[in-house]
């Protein structure tokens, strides 16, 4: 008898095509730059080393490899720099322009109240944006300063001590930060049942048959007290109730995200900034009239909550999800 698994895997190769011709600038393999300049190929290269680099660990043209991050998905990457300054990265939830207080009731700017009951996603494959528009591949590091395994932070908004991402650095001056929201290819085909934390099942990121979810959202939805429209145009509540975003075992989809900003980074020391996770560009993205042609789900049911994922998904280019706060 065949596996499940080898039908499912055969279907998303059928829809694959179809997937890819949806992909976004921002949705391309390690080693490229971030939205609006970057194609697929990896044609934005590393910093100091030239020209192209179509593979995560090849050099431009006309260049050499350098630091670059590395292949595979190791419980225990090699460090691509020794040394470095820490910079720390701190994740706040927002929505309005304020706080989006986690297992608390929030007014969105719709009029609905919005309580957030599970917030979670990974980063990877972090670079700092150099002053000529490279990319500066660096180590995501847990505060002992050691690689954090498979390269991954993993944000969970029930532990605070996960809000922070911290990166070794060169010292230097740069125009932001570029990371992936979710997993590298490497990592999302994985298998949770022989990884450890965070790419375990206790991650509660598993997705059957493809790899992991990269955003997971779930809450409660209220409409304004006293009833009546949820928005001023009489529409329907543009807060959906949850937002799974993944990818698929045959192609690389997580999105990449740049965060514009001046970021000097000393010698020595420590440094950071707040990133704001503006929620109200989520919710947007997620309720948005995107189209879902080459969407290959997982197995069963699909829910409301997959195809708002792939909506948002889809629709990263024209969001601004991540923003450096004041």
């Amino acid at each position: 008898m065949k596996s499940p698994y080898l039908f499912r895997l055969l279907g998303l190769l059928l829809g694959a095509a179809a997937a890819c011709g949806a992909c976004s600038s921002q949705q391309m393999a390690p080693g490229t730059g971030g939205a609006g300049g970057s194609q697929p190929d990896g044609s934005v290269g590393a910093g100091g080393t030239g020209g192209a680099a179509a593979q995560p660990d090849a050099g431009g043209a006309g260049g050499q490899a350098e630091a670059t991050w590395p292949t595979g998905c190791a419980e225990r990457p090699a460090s691509i720099r020794t040394q470095g300054t820490i910079v720390e990265l701190a994740f706040e939830l927002v929505l309005g322009g304020k706080p989006f207080l986690f297992g608390e009731p929030n007014v969105a700017p719709d009029g609905s109240t919005v309580t957030p009951l599970n917030v979670r996603f990974y980063v990877s494959h972090a670079a700092l944006i150099g002053a000529d528009g490279d990319l500066v591949f660096v180590d995501i590091v847990g505060p002992d300063g050691a690689p954090t395994p498979y390269g991954v932070h993993f944000y969970n908004a029930e532990d605070p001590g996960s809000a922070t991402l911290r990166l070794r650095v060169p010292p230097g001056s740069y125009q932001g930060v570029s990371f992936i929201w979710g997993l590298h290819q490497a990592c999302n085909i994985s298998r949770p049942e022989t990884s450890v934390a965070p790419l375990s099942e206790a991650s509660q990121m598993t997705w059957p048959h493809t790899g992991y979810l990269f955003l997971r959202y779930e809450g409660t939805v209220a409409p304004p007290a006293g009833g009546g429209p949820v928005d001023p145009d009489g529409g329907t509540a543009r807060v959906p109730p949850a937002v799974h975003m993944g990818g698929n075992l045959v192609m690389d989809l997580a999105p990449s995200i740049e965060v514009r900003g001046a970021l000097s980074v000393p010698a020595s020391g420590a440094t950071g900034k707040v990133v704001r996770v503006v929620m109200d560009e989520v919710f947007e993205g997620a309720t948005a009239d995107v189209d879902l042609t080459g969407f290959v789900p997982p197995p069963g049911p699909v829910g409301d909550e997959l195809l708002a994922g792939e909506r948002l998904r889809r629709g990263i280019p024209d969001l601004t999800v991540f923003a450096f706060g004041p």
